[in-house]
């Protein structure tokens, strides 16, 4: 971080325009569903407002077709319509944010996956490999898949580009399964038919699943400004955003902050703030490591004419999602850890008047448990500290900082 001087200051000041950005609620991230469909034989409209199964939830439940309970970990997401039972059987299911391409889809409805579909989407996010999060977002059980979306497995690169909103199935209960959707984010490097259902979960597999609601809730709300010249601007943020889901849009391309650096869109210090303390204007040297703060004074500065800074104020309605998988990252710190636990979780709002505490147990190499915690403060979700407790030494590690800009 370092001073950009009295005389930029200045400038930033006097020179510049206030930077009027442009809300989409819905943003450019979309849920796979309507979340206002109106189902006639349901008096009330709408998916549940939570998952029926959450990401790497233990699986109780009896398989309709043994009769035998799973006692698995569930990898993915169970959506059902309010009205439970067959009611949303046929509901349509849309692409989420963004270009996506379909890199394997099956309508032959096998027992167990049923009709399923799998697209692939590459974005920015600047802790990610390259400055991008690459995953395969699978839809499972399906009644059927849109006829125009296609992949041929004898043709790579053959699969069907999807966009933001469009219709590409609908939900069904294909597989022996009453109709819900399994819905999950799977890291690139695990095979399309990796079970879903793992026991033991291993770390090693957990952390190549992510929450597909979290990575889109993220994402919903989008704040963008268009540079018309080579210029500065101004804006007081509103909300908190993380710096490393930013990025900008040129001539049809999207690279995240760093990225669009080294392709000469932006300058390195980029992004200014001003700090009322010192009546200066300040700059981070790595425009990765900023954080938008709700109520601070930015400028933003481009090299090229035209281009598009875009940056997402998380909506943190899937908050369980990020503790667990913050104490999941915590505990691969940890060489004696070997799988999750996580019919151990549990979560306390009135643990204190500023922070919700979160905790979850894992299976050490040796078959003892070490119980793993994650905060997250009422008033800026995104503030989060983790910590466990030490069977060796029955010592308590201390708090420690997650990364702000740190989300899967």
């Amino acid at each position: 971080m370092k001073a950009r001087g009295l005389f930029v200051a200045v400038l930033l000041i006097l020179l510049t325009p206030t930077l009027s950005f442009s809300t989409t609620l819905s943003g450019p991230f979309r849920l796979p569903w309507d979340e206002n469909q109106i189902w006639t034989a349901c008096p009330t409209p709408g998916f549940k407002s939570s998952p029926d199964q959450y990401h790497m939830q233990w699986n109780g439940d009896v398989n309709p077709n043994t009769g035998l309970p799973i006692n698995k970990y569930h990898d993915g997401e169970d959506w059902n319509g309010k009205c439970g039972g067959d009611t949303d059987l046929g509901a349509p299911l849309y692409a989420i944010g963004t270009t996506g391409q379909v890199v394997y889809l099956d309508r032959s409805a096998p027992q167990g996956y049923g009709n399923r579909l799998y697209i692939r989407y590459s974005i920015a996010y600047s802790k990610g490999t390259n400055g991008v999060l690459t995953f395969d977002m699978g839809y499972l059980h399906l009644q059927d898949i849109v006829p125009s979306i296609n992949w041929d497995p004898n043709t790579p690169g053959s699969g069907s580009f999807v966009t933001s909103g469009q219709l590409v199935a609908h939900l069904g209960g294909t597989g022996g399964w009453v109709p819900h959707l399994h819905w999950e984010a799977d890291a690139t490097n695990l095979p399309i038919n990796t079970n879903q259902y793992q026991n033991p979960l291993y770390l090693s597999t957990a952390l190549s699943y992510r929450s597909p609601s979290l990575i889109t809730d993220d994402r919903r709300d989008q704040k963008g400004y268009v540079f018309p010249t080579t210029y500065y601007g101004t804006f007081t943020m509103s909300g908190n955003a993380p710096s490393s889901l930013a990025y900008v849009e040129y001539n049809g391309e999207k690279k995240s902050l760093k990225n669009a650096v080294a392709a000469g869109w932006i300058p390195a210090w980029a992004i200014n703030f001003y700090d009322t303390s010192s009546g200066k204007w300040y700059y981070y040297t790595n425009v990765d490591d900023n954080f938008f703060q709700n109520g601070k004074q930015y400028a933003i500065i481009a090299n090229v004419s035209n281009a598009v800074f875009r940056f997402f104020v998380p909506r943190n309605s899937f908050q369980p999602d990020r503790a667990r998988l913050d104490m999941l990252k915590a505990a691969s710190k940890d060489s004696r850890v070997s799988s999750i636990l996580t019919e151990t979780y549990s979560q306390n709002p009135n643990w204190d008047t500023n922070w919700v505490l979160y905790s979850l147990s894992f299976l050490l190499t040796d078959s003892r448990t070490m119980a793993f915690y994650q905060v997250t403060s009422k008033s800026n979700p995104l503030t989060r500290y983790t910590g466990f407790y030490d069977p060796n030494t029955g010592a308590w590690s201390g708090w420690v900082w997650t990364d702000w800009n740190a989300l899967y």
